[in-house]
Parts: structure tokens; sequence; C-alpha cells
């Protein structure tokens, strides 16, 4: 049954989602230790209610009990992000490092340069390799759908 799933999926844009989705990812990687000691900083330095005052209006006896599970949910989505940026590297790398120079170039040049268009990334291939931009549109073409079969066995 899921097998069938897959011939309704559009694994050309799936591919062009997770080449933009690289450096968000790796982001995710290289702050996730920085993250997690904040937040266990925020846990070490909670606040112990005030023993000698009188309560308030507002005293909540249970406060520094929902700020540590606050604290330990905060952690939990942090490392469910980690560990779904190691498992799209570990699936994505393999594919990426099949790739030439070239059809790195490509694809980086259209899809991974942040805030920059297709149109932007073509014209550097135009520029690049002195060609018109069908040319440079058709190795677009080539490249991700070379990468979209190294990830997904198909590009339909």
């Amino acid at each position: 049954m899921s097998n069938v799933i897959w011939n309704y999926l559009d694994k050309r844009e799936a591919t062009v989602s997770a080449l933009k989705d690289y450096h968000d990812m790796q982001f995710i990687i290289d702050d996730h230790q920085n993250q997690v000691h904040k937040i266990k900083e925020k846990m070490i330095h909670l606040q112990s209610p005030n023993v000698g005052s009188l309560p308030g209006g507002t005293f909540n006896d249970n406060a520094t009990e929902s700020r540590l599970i606050s604290n330990i949910t905060k952690l939990d989505k942090v490392n469910e992000r980690y560990q779904v940026a190691r498992d799209y590297f570990e699936w994505f790398e393999p594919a990426w490092q099949q790739l030439t120079d070239e059809e790195q170039f490509i694809l980086d040049s259209c899809y991974r340069v942040p805030n920059q268009s297709l149109n932007q990334g073509l014209t550097l291939l135009m520029n690049k390799y002195f060609i018109a931009k069908t040319t440079a549109y058709n190795k677009k073409n080539k490249a991700l759908d070379h990468l979209t079969l190294l990830l997904y066995g198909s590009h339909h």
C-alpha cells in the first residue's frame, strides 16, 4: 500500500525543498549544543519560592514545577529537531556526494544560495558557462533530475 503513495509524490519538487532546507538543517545541527545549554541553564537557575514572605494574590506554588516542565518540553523539541536534521543529512549527503562538482555548483547556484531567486541562479550559470538561458535551465533540470533519482530512485 505505501508504494502507491510514491506515485503521487512530486519528487522533483520534494528535491527542491530538500535543497532549500539544507542551510536550516545545518543551522539546527550547529546550534543544537547552544540551545541545549540555554535551556539547561534556565532549569538550573529556577527561582525557589519565597518561604518567608506572605503569598500575594498571584502566588503560584507550582510555578517552579511549571517552569521546569516547560523547559523539559522545550528541550525535547530541540532534541527532536536535532534528530530530524541528523536524519536529513544521513539521507541527503550520500546522494549529494554522488553528484559531479558541476552538478553541485549548478544546484547550489539555483537553489541553495540564501535569498536568491532561480532566475538569479540561472544568470550565474549563464555567466560562468557562457550559455543561453535555455541551456542553463536544461543544465539545472538535468542536475535536479540526477539528484532526485539519487534521493528517491526516480524523478517522476
